[in-house]
């Protein structure tokens, strides 16, 4: 005989919408309780039948509110997140795409309560790291929205998800590279979205001070001469480069965390130093596989942009429909090391 919710709430002595909580890792139960009926869950064996659910839910619309940022990866998220859609076939999606600056936390913060009063099926957000954003987001999760955060995450939003590159292994690995391509000795700049802690991009954040930590620790010799906050704004990341190179003339390395490749690119070339510094940053978007070729880069890591767009949509759709979720909170894309080499 096929156990039910009904079951498990009675044997649990909750209601059916509790279990339904529980099930869909849903806020609003105490630890306690939750527990308990996973455990009952366990011992009965529950299932939710896949095919029942997939008749139930194909013919019906989805609403799912993208929030990005207006930062380097934002053509390639939303190709990601279209595609996404597309590979979902038999289903009624409607996406709607805001978006915003890194310096607009109040803002995203308006596009998620938005995205609330609308009754949204799915928040799938790149998030600025401010408690205003985050409370936002909490909220979201109590009135019954899943929210997937993609290209950057929170801390203390476990009852969501979280698709990115491993931020902290890839700033080991680029502090590794440069540390070899200067061979343990001389002045390195680091280029971040923000190096406060809050009013950032988490993951840069990390990539960030994960590069210094590990740099002191592998290459005590190379001195971290400066650390530029750039928000990701075009032209503050040109003239703060400018004047980076004015500053240090032994400059030997540049560390780009974030977004501005191409701008500081641009600069180095500008300026002919290009083949004295080195230059280790982030993706395989088109103008710094360019920079590569043309060794003005000389290292990117790619986190693999296009599936932190497409996944998220798939983890979406498994929830609303099957009622699934993965069990770990954050799932990382591949960190892939690309050289000139690599590309020809």
């Amino acid at each position: 005989m096929r156990v039910t919710i009904k079951d498990i709430a009675e044997r649990a002595g909750v209601h059916r919408a509790t279990v339904d909580k529980v099930i869909h890792e849903r806020p609003g139960v105490s630890d306690d309780v939750r527990t308990r009926i996973k455990e009952i869950i366990q011992e009965l064996g529950y299932t939710p039948n896949p095919a029942g659910r997939l008749l139930q839910k194909q013919g019906r619309i989805y609403q799912i509110s993208a929030i990005l940022l207006d930062v380097d990866a934002f053509p390639y998220l939303k190709q990601g997140l279209e595609e996404g859609i597309r590979n979902q076939t038999g289903f009624d999606i409607r996406m709607q795409v805001s978006v915003c600056k890194v310096s607009e936390p109040e803002r995203q913060v308006e596009l998620i309560h938005a995205a609330i009063e609308e009754k949204v099926d799915a928040i799938i957000i790149c998030p600025i790291n401010t408690t205003s954003v985050r409370e936002a987001i909490v909220k979201a999760r109590e009135n019954n929205i899943l929210v997937v955060m993609t290209n950057s995450y929170l801390k203390n939003t476990e009852h969501c998800r979280c698709v990115t590159i491993d931020s902290v292994r890839a700033s080991k690995i680029a502090a590794r590279l440069m540390g070899e391509f200067l061979r343990g000795k001389g002045q390195v700049a680091i280029i971040s979205t923000a190096m406060a802690e809050e009013n950032n991009l988490a993951d840069v954040s990390v990539r960030a001070t994960g590069f210094i930590d590990y740099m002191k620790e592998i290459y005590p010799e190379i001195e971290i001469a400066e650390k530029i906050e750039s928000f990701e704004e075009k032209a503050t990341i040109r003239i703060k480069t400018q004047e980076l190179l004015e500053r240090y003339p032994n400059l030997r390395g540049i560390y780009i965390a974030g977004g501005g490749v191409a701008q500081v690119g641009k600069i180095l070339k500008d300026s002919g130093r290009y083949e004295d510094i080195k230059v280790v940053c982030f993706e395989d978007y088109p103008e710094i596989l360019e920079l590569l070729k043309e060794g003005v880069v000389d290292c990117t890591l790619s986190g693999d942009i296009n599936r932190q767009g497409s996944l998220p949509i798939e983890l979406a759709m498994d929830y609303l429909v099957f009622g699934k979720l993965p069990k770990k909170h954050h799932i990382f894309t591949e960190t892939r090391v690309i050289l000139k080499e690599s590309i020809f």
